[in-house]
């Protein structure tokens, strides 16, 4: 028996070498490559330390022919009424930006937000009932249903409706609490 684990040793100490020479002659480009990139914002690594107003997820992959005009590039947001792209919920809130939580009765709605890995957001002034049931990184697919023809080049306004591919609930509001065309919200 002490022979057994003599030889049990000898191996694992025989193995240790061969990994250690192993990563010894591999190139170090591989782990270079991590140590070359500049790390992400303080914000994408926890999303708590932004405020926000100013935290914004990561967008889909998109194509480089994607723009609208009079904005910065938005990424796999339904432009055509009628247009759906799938999502992923990325934050639910109230309008403050605070976690919804049971209010009591006689306290007034501080409304909803939903944010989603596409760059898109939904707006209420009521607590919405399908969003609240909703989680992050819940799948979505987001249709634009309505756009305001009072403003070309304002994207305040649109209206999308969105169906929770996990709950199958759907709701429809605007990406903002004011229309086109009003003052900036």
């Amino acid at each position: 028996m002490p022979k057994l684990k003599a030889m049990n040793r000898v191996r694992l100490l025989s193995l240790l070498s061969v990994f250690a020479i192993a990563g010894c002659t591999q190139q170090a480009g591989f782990l270079a490559s991590f140590a070359n990139q500049t790390p992400p914002p303080a914000e994408r690594l926890n999303p708590g330390t932004a405020p926000p107003d100013q935290w914004t997820p990561a967008p889909d992959e998109t194509p480089d022919d994607e723009f609208l005009p009079n904005t910065e590039r938005i990424s796999k947001m339904p432009r055509k009424v009628g247009e759906c792209f799938e999502t992923t919920i990325t934050e639910i809130t109230d309008r403050y930006g605070e976690d919804i939580v049971p209010r009591p009765k006689k306290s007034p709605d501080p409304g909803t937000i939903v944010r989603f890995s596409n760059s898109g957001v939904q707006v209420s002034l009521r607590r919405e009932k399908t969003i609240v049931n909703s989680q992050v990184f819940d799948k979505v697919n987001m249709c634009l249903v309505q756009v305001p023809q009072q403003c070309p080049g304002d994207l305040r306004g649109r209206v999308y409706k969105t169906t929770n591919l996990r709950t199958k609930e759907s709701w429809s509001l605007a990406n903002d609490i004011t229309s086109c065309g009003g003052p900036a919200g």
